[in-house]
């Protein structure tokens, strides 16, 4: 099964493709004219790159967030628009997964960070590739307590802890930089696992993923 991911949640956007559970190939593209510009072209380059026609591929897989409300409505609309055009079946990924399972090798538990607004975050914590508490939306200084309060917490990961380097690093390890970047491909890989497990279409039913702010943390 050839899988086309598509991850917009944030400033920086990834296209990647799948093939029968193997990642096969990505692009990143810059935010500087936001995604709803680049994202169809990437696809289209993606797709050119790897000698791919449409009708080859087999399944699309969008990123849900949470993240940016714009973004993440850029790329559900696109993903949705050429499930349709293209007669293939469309899934949905939670933002988070894709980071958790770049280190899901590792033992001990991991915190992946991704950003809000300004000093705001969404976190939430992972052991292996299982989401093991709520995702929720913090300041940067919650987050640090939180950490220090986490037992056999192995990393942090994920473009908000990039983002918020300096600060984090201080009391915890954070992933390479390389790994907090956007990875279409790990949303393609797995939306594969996803669909093959339900092979359910969840096209009229694909919504973002939002986090309710707690309103003591709302305030920078």
């Amino acid at each position: 099964m050839m899988t086309l991911g598509i991850e917009t949640s944030h400033e920086h956007g990834s296209v990647g493709l799948s093939q029968d559970g193997q990642l096969l190939a990505e692009l990143l593209f810059s935010p500087e004219s936001g995604p709803g510009e680049r994202l169809l072209p990437a696809i289209d380059s993606l797709l050119s790159l790897n000698d791919i026609e449409r009708d080859g591929i087999d399944l699309i897989a969008v990123a849900l967030g949470p993240g940016s409300f714009t973004s993440l409505r850029i790329g559900l609309a696109v993903g949705k628009g050429l499930a349709q055009a293209w007669h293939v079946p469309i899934v949905g990924v939670p933002s988070m997964a894709a980071y958790a399972e770049k280190v899901s090798f590792l033992s001990g538990r991991i915190c992946v960070v991704l950003p809000d607004r300004r000093d705001l975050i969404y976190y939430a914590l992972y052991e292996s590739n299982t989401q093991v508490t709520p995702a929720r939306s913090s300041t940067v200084k919650a987050l640090q307590e939180h950490v220090r309060q986490t037992p056999d917490l192995a990393l942090v990961i994920g473009p908000g802890a990039e983002r918020h380097r300096a600060d984090l690093e201080r009391i915890v390890t954070v992933a390479p930089a390389a790994l907090n970047r956007p990875s279409g491909a790990v949303v393609a890989q797995l939306g594969a696992q996803k669909f093959g497990l339900s092979h359910h279409d969840e096209l009229w039913t694909l919504e973002p993923m939002y986090v309710q702010r707690l309103i003591a943390e709302s305030v920078t």
